[in-house]
C-alpha cells in the first residue's frame, strides 16, 4: 500500500512537532491519551453492559488497564 503524499507530509510535520516537544510535554500528552483510552473503554463497557453498576464498570476498566485482560 502506497502512502498518499498529503498523508506522508502530515506525518512528517507531526514527527517534527513531537521531536521539538520537551519530555514534560510528551509526558502530559501521554497522560491525556491514557485518560482518553480509559474513558472510551468505560463508555464501551457501559454500552455493552447497561445492567452493570458504575462500580462494576470501573472495576472492569481497572482490571483491563492493569492486567490487559478483560475476562468474564
Amino acid at each position: 500500500m502506497t502512502t498518499k503524499p498529503h498523508v506522508a507530509e502530515a506525518e512528517r510535520i507531526q514527527r517534527e512537532i513531537i521531536r521539538k516537544m520537551t519530555p514534560a510535554q510528551k509526558f502530559a500528552i501521554a497522560g491525556e491519551l491514557y485518560k482518553t483510552a480509559w474513558e472510551i473503554k468505560r463508555a464501551a463497557l457501559r454500552q455493552q453492559h447497561p445492567d452493570w453498576s458504575e462500580e462494576q464498570v470501573l472495576v472492569r476498566v481497572r482490571r483491563i488497564f492493569t492486567t490487559g485482560y478483560a475476562g468474564d
